[in-house]
């Protein structure tokens, strides 16, 4: 009963707050017309993860703000090639970072997510994010390791950003960003983007379902709380528009249907296999193609398409950068390379992006979003053109629509 109470009180508390970080408008003035966008990423939030543990902060913004039923990733869902279509509004076969790890023939280069020289090359990024659109814009930015901002991309970077520091405290982090807008008019970042990795790491451990997961829910949600109160003791509090995404949902692994690779696949056979459950990129050895695509043909659980057979759903096998073959788990299987390797328990993404679990998370509120909005279904290429029109800047081209998103902004 006490913990009932103790929640409920909570919850009563951060209503409160997110009506006064709308309403306030009454008491101050925004100090400069230009709205200012926080944007975070929640790694690895599913859709349907508010339902699963108390979230007193996300309910408040759902009251009071904008919530989608769902986002949809780019193919693959995987972590980097979604983190930077959301901030560039490209397809992964247009920007180019086609997946977590992958071989750049173009640069002649492996790119890979714990190579911090690779993570930090430029060459390695296409297409515009949004921080590179702004700051040849004169508009100030701020990225706490938002993939790609630690590289110089078209000669940008962010004015404000940092390393990637995995156990950097989360709350250390909102502090960081507080500052930044707290700094004088002419060095205040009006875009900052941050990432919280917390959720995508208990859900590949424990998986969506888990008891791990539910505990995870609210302690991200008290951080976001936490933002929101010490945002709420800004003077531009008013003119402050925050989006929370994710990169990809989550999917229980089933470590009973499972695909081994090497019981297909001669290893004579291939030049590169790059990849994770339940994703890979197969380049073969010259004249081998044929009969790897002939070995994995009516395999169960498994699609594995020549490049030029990828279905154009995906907007993918147009890259240079992605192989001859790309093999990929049905929904509710895992594919691994080696059946001397077991199968993790736990949970995983880089699905089909339109499977329902593949989905991720978007919320919004601030002064140019409607309140208390059901967005239905959105798409991560199309926050790019959002964030543009909300900072009055010119976008570059991307592959957004945005009769998809811009119905969640105020007229």
């Amino acid at each position: 009963m006490k913990k009932t109470i103790i929640l409920l009180l909570v919850g009563l508390a951060l209503v409160v707050l997110v009506q006064d970080f709308l309403q306030n408008k009454k008491k101050a003035q925004p100090v400069a017309p230009r709205p200012y966008v926080v944007m975070l990423s929640l790694d690895g939030f599913r859709w349907d993860y508010q339902d699963k543990a108390p979230t007193p902060t996300l309910d408040s913004i759902t009251k009071y703000g904008v919530k989608a039923t769902g986002l949809q990733p780019s193919f693959p869902s995987k972590t980097f090639p979604n983190h930077y279509s959301i901030v560039t509004g490209l397809y992964p076969g247009n920007h180019e970072l086609i997946s977590n790890s992958f071989y750049a023939p173009d640069i002649k280069q492996y790119y890979s997510i714990r190579d911090r020289s690779k993570v930090e090359n430029g060459k390695f990024y296409k297409g515009e994010p949004i921080w590179v659109t702004a700051e040849a814009q004169r508009v100030k930015t701020g990225s706490y390791f938002w993939v790609g901002s630690e590289a110089k991309i078209k000669g940008y970077q962010p004015t404000y950003w940092k390393l990637y520091d995995h156990k950097f405290p989360y709350y250390q982090r909102v502090d960081s960003i507080i500052n930044w807008l707290n700094k004088p008019y002419s060095e205040r970042p009006k875009l900052i983007t941050w990432y919280l990795d917390k959720a995508d790491g208990v859900g590949h451990k424990h998986g969506p379902d888990s008891k791990e997961l539910a505990n995870t829910i609210p302690m991200l949600d008290s951080v976001i709380g936490y933002f929101l109160q010490q945002t709420n003791m800004l003077d531009i509090k008013d003119s402050i528009n925050f989006i929370i995404v994710s990169d990809h949902g989550m999917q229980t692994i089933d470590t009973q249907k499972v695909v081994y690779l090497d019981s297909y696949i001669k290893p004579q056979w291939v030049d590169t296999l790059i990849g994770s459950n339940p994703f890979y990129l197969v380049q073969p050895n010259e004249d081998f193609k044929d009969s790897i695509l002939t070995s994995l043909l009516g395999v169960e659980g498994i699609n594995a398409w020549a490049k030029e057979d990828i279905p154009e759903k995906f907007h993918f096998k147009q890259s240079k950068r992605v192989p001859e073959i790309l093999v990929v788990a049905k929904n509710g299987w895992s594919l691994t390379a080696n059946s001397k390797h077991k199968v993790y328990a736990g949970g995983t993404h880089g699905y089909d992006n339109t499977i329902p679990d593949m989905n991720g998370i978007f919320y919004a509120i601030g002064p140019n979003f409607k309140n208390g909005y059901n967005a239905g279904q959105l798409y991560n290429t199309d926050i790019y053109n959002l964030i543009a029109h909300i900072l009055e800047i010119k976008a570059a081209p991307n592959d957004g629509k945005k009769e998809q998103i811009f119905h969640v902004l105020k007229q």
